[in-house]
């Protein structure tokens, strides 16, 4: 709803880039605020969590496992979870499959927390077990143990689908149902913004938790860390029912009330029968229409050319913090300083979205990509070759590529948060809710985990097949993954220029219409 329409005048300079919202948009806008804030909180806390235990936790794990895992595990189960999401979505209700999928999450992790791993010596394999199956199978060297340490993988894989699940599908799929197209440049920047103070709240929680276990002198720091999982779980838990109970209370006050939901067109829609649509043929309208291939380039681009930059600094992370607390008091603290710099660049993104062109700033994530790319390799390929008594920035060379790292890859999440995120979702706008829902589904799950899969394969050939048990950060090996990462960056960057001319055709047609209703 625009200015001229409610009869007030357009916002001053300072509130239209701090806070662009009409006291009367609060109802509406507030809700989808906190929710974002729970669900980022989970999501911090679920990923961080999913990393130390694959790091620290898993027997015989490390930095090549979560390669495997990514390639193996997290893509099928995608793939599955899209044909279910897409099957239940043509027998339930948006409503149903919300509160379904949430609860699905609750049930496992309060499962994980209280009944698998305070129990994992029981239920995966033993260090001599591991090491003869890798003797028997060194093609396999890095996959057995995704088998053995069964449990640590399946939370992996649910902690990955979280992100995918809720975030990708129902709760930008919920913000694109209610939020029209003039409100969305407005709004959109800022459900982030206002989401990662959850980062940032989770980022603080795990790091004072992880570092009071840590302390503990003489303590089993295992027992320690089971503990210190148990009150994780338990605020996972605590986070998803209030999601539930936000969206039920929008539900009732928000979609019911016309000046945040046109109740006219709503009921146009639901004339419609809606198409049934199963996994094949999401997948090959996907395929078929240009419009939407190329949005799942873009996402397909970020999540491969992001897992290659993450899973090199991820393995230097592993060597500086060997223990369990202390790599999770790490990850913590690195996922606090991403949400305040996501915050910072959250005020920038929402701005150049209002006062800039899509593909402008739709550039600026690719660009950053390929920078911190560059920069990170750099200081690797250095470290490999340099002696370990030279110091860069006043640090060891491990060390600074930890923190360099750290503050790479927090860049690039931070210009992903607050500016791809947008201007992906605008793109999805202008389709009507059919086409939103299936080619959202499809792109999130399956161009999402594409993406990552196929980072994920390149390394698990690399550390499996072509040099059963190698490491990543092997000197061929890291000039084969900067390669790689840089022609995905360029991909990337031909994506959003070719998408462009039909995003902003579309938009203009789609805000038409709404004038017109």
């Amino acid at each position: 709803m625009s200015d001229k329409e409610v009869g007030k005048p357009k916002f001053g300079k300072i509130r239209s880039v701090l806070w662009p919202i009409h006291n009367f948009e609060l109802k509406k806008f507030l809700p989808m605020g906190i929710m974002m804030i729970c669900i980022l909180f989970i999501y911090t806390l679920c990923r961080d969590l999913k990393d130390t235990l694959v790091q620290t936790c898993a027997t015989g794990g490390g930095s090549e496992m979560l390669s495997a895992l990514k390639t193996w595990f997290v893509l099928p189960i995608s793939f599955a979870f899209m044909a279910v999401f897409m099957k239940m979505s043509n027998k339930f209700s948006s409503q149903q499959m919300f509160y379904g999928v949430l609860t699905f999450f609750v049930i496992f992790y309060a499962l994980f927390g209280f009944v698998l791993f305070p129990n994992i010596k029981y239920l995966h394999a033993s260090i001599e077990t591991i090491t003869n199956l890798r003797q028997k199978f060194p093609w396999l060297y890095w996959i057995i143990p995704c088998f053995t340490n069964w449990t640590i993988t399946l939370a992996y894989v649910i902690a990955e689908l979280w992100g995918t699940a809720v975030i990708g599908l129902l709760y930008w799929q919920f913000a694109n149902e209610i939020t029209k197209t003039s409100e969305a440049p407005r709004f959109y920047s800022l459900f982030g913004m206002i989401g990662n103070f959850g980062l940032i709240a989770s980022g603080e929680f795990v790091e004072r938790l992880s570092k009071k276990a840590a302390d503990q002198v003489g303590a089993n720091q295992v027992i320690a860390f089971g503990q210190n999982l148990k009150w994780q779980m338990s605020f996972v838990i605590f986070f998803g029912i209030s999601i539930m109970f936000i969206y039920a209370w929008m539900q009732k006050n928000v979609l019911g009330d016309p000046k945040f939901y046109s109740c006219e067109g709503n009921k146009n829609k639901k004339k419609k029968k809606k198409p049934k649509m199963g996994v094949m043929s999401g997948l090959k309208y996907v395929c078929t229409d240009v419009y939407v291939l190329l949005i799942a380039a873009l996402v397909f681009s970020y999540g491969m050319s992001t897992v290659l930059i993450e899973q090199i600094w991820k393995s230097q992370v592993r060597v500086q913090y060997p223990g369990s607390n202390e790599y999770n008091a790490f990850m913590g603290g690195y996922s606090k300083r991403v949400g305040i710099l996501t915050i910072l660049l959250m005020i920038v993104g929402t701005n150049i979205l209002k006062s800039c062109k899509w593909r402008t700033t739709a550039l600026i994530t690719p660009l950053f990509t390929g920078l911190g790319a560059i920069l990170l390799f750099i200081i690797m390929i250095y470290k490999e070759h340099a002696a370990e008594n030279i110091l860069i920035f006043g640090q060891s060379l491990l060390n600074a590529c930890v923190w360099v790292g750290a503050y790479q890859v927090g860049c690039i999440k931070g210009v992903k948060y607050s500016m791809f995120d947008s201007t992906k979702n605008m793109a999805y706008l202008p389709l009507d809710s059919d086409a939103k829902l299936k080619s959202q589904a499809a792109v999130e799950v399956v161009g999402s985990r594409l993406g990552k899969s196929g980072a994920s394969t390149l390394i698990v050939i690399l550390t499996n097949f072509v040099a059963p048990g190698s490491k990543i950060t092997t000197p061929i090996n890291m000039r084969i993954i900067m390669a790689a990462s840089l022609i995905v960056v360029v991909l990337w960057t031909v994506s959003v220029v070719k998408i462009n001319p039909s995003v902003v055709k579309k938009l203009e047609e789609k805000a038409l219409e709404e004038k017109c209703a």
